[in-house]
């Protein structure tokens, strides 16, 4: 097959177009053309290239309708719009060669609900977080935009790939699926994971604490930081010496003041911390999250009343543990595959938090185990595992 990936939106998404990559080019018969950013080309290239793909790269201030016209004269067996973003208008315009479409819906809500309300349940928390450098008035002009402009395009979008392709919808987890269900989707659903395994090592082995990683920007407005940052100088007596902390991101301009000096008051209290000045990924990503022995997943799980981390949209902790084969600390009320089970301890509340952590560190053989069923649950990621749910 010729497959086309189009991913000219979103940095951050790099791993779910590497996932696609690997996973096709896992038969070589088939030959893929990625048409993608620099940032995406160059942690693909580190990450390591399969010989029958290809990248086609969208250079800044490079107009993405002529990259896409251009894509038109492809005939291709099937392509992949892995994120659109902003770039409403270039899609809605796009007419490929192919008879297959693979859309992936990132928000399920942004695609399929269109009460008002969701638009407001939107806004205030984006009115609540904004960047000290965002005008309020500029926020809610966007929000405006997006229900009176970006959703009728969105719909017109997804009704025109039904009518003249054959749509099939990507979604990364089972809950997003079940999401999709309840609006009554007739498009054929596959669940495709936002990362997949590679066969990391893990250098966690020689560890002297336990080292706990929380990946992702470091920011008040999706995990709850200070809490967390709470619980472990309310228990430093007895936790100091026996872990430290990875914040696998960098904190947000808007908070700088804030985090940073929660960061340093709980280095204070005694306890190593780790974090970054500026944006991680690639090498440096997977070096760091391979050194780590546990991920926290300290989300807030409801954005708002009707966007939902394990339902309406996904988050990308849980495939950093099957990126990386590593067991999690994940909130009882996060909506995860039973397949995590076994891999995962859940908590209620920080203090039972802080009684798993404990529990960890006084039990070594749990740790072993975690890690062990960590790693039988990655195989099943692997690209020829994952070849059979895309054909």
């Amino acid at each position: 097959m010729l497959i086309g990936i189009f991913e000219v939106s979103e940095p951050n998404h790099y791993s779910a177009v590497n996932g696609l990559i690997k996973t096709y080019a896992s038969d070589p018969n088939n030959e893929i053309i990625v048409y993608t950013l620099p940032s995406i080309e160059k942690a693909l290239n580190e990450n390591g290239l399969p010989k029958n793909a290809s990248l086609i790269v969208l250079e800044e201030g490079q107009s993405l309708k002529k990259l896409l016209n251009e894509a038109e004269n492809v005939a291709f067996d099937r392509i992949h719009i892995c994120t659109i973003f902003d770039n409403y208008l270039e899609f809605a315009q796009f007419k490929p060669q192919t008879k297959d479409v693979f859309f992936h819906v990132h928000q399920v809500e942004e695609w399929y609900n269109d009460d008002f309300k969701r638009a407001i349940n939107t806004l205030i928390p984006s009115l609540k977080n904004k960047d000290q450098n965002r005008q309020y008035s500029r926020i809610i002009a966007r929000a405006f935009v997006d229900y009176l402009i970006y959703r009728p395009m969105r719909k017109k979008m997804l009704a025109k790939f039904d009518q003249n392709y054959n749509l099939k919808l990507i979604v990364h987890s089972e809950g997003q699926k079940e999401a999709l269900e309840e609006y009554s989707c007739k498009s054929p659903i596959t669940v495709f994971p936002f990362a997949i395994y590679e066969g990391m090592e893990d250098t966690s082995q020689s560890n002297q604490v336990l080292r706990i990683c929380i990946p992702g920007v470091i920011t008040q407005a999706k995990r709850d930081y200070l809490g967390f940052f709470q619980a472990l100088q309310q228990n430093s007596e007895v936790l100091r010496d026996r872990i430290d902390v990875y914040l696998l991101g960098y904190v947000t301009e808007r908070e700088q003041k804030e985090m940073g000096a929660a960061i340093s008051s709980l280095i204070d209290s005694g306890y190593q911390v780790i974090y970054h000045d500026s944006f991680v990924y690639g090498e440096e990503f997977d070096k760091a999250i391979a050194n780590c022995d546990l991920l926290l997943n300290n989300q807030f799980i409801s954005k708002n009343s009707t966007e939902v981390y394990g339902k309406t949209k996904e988050s990308g902790m849980i495939f950093n543990m099957l990126r990386a084969a590593k067991p999690g600390l994940l909130p009882r009320e996060y909506n995860v595959s039973s397949e995590f089970q076994e891999c995962t301890l859940f908590f209620e509340d920080y203090p039972h938090l802080i009684k798993l952590i404990q529990q960890v560190l006084d039990e070594p053989q749990l740790l072993k185990q975690l890690k062990a069923s960590a790693q039988e649950l990655s195989l099943r990621y692997s690209p020829t595992s994952l070849y059979p749910r895309l054909v």
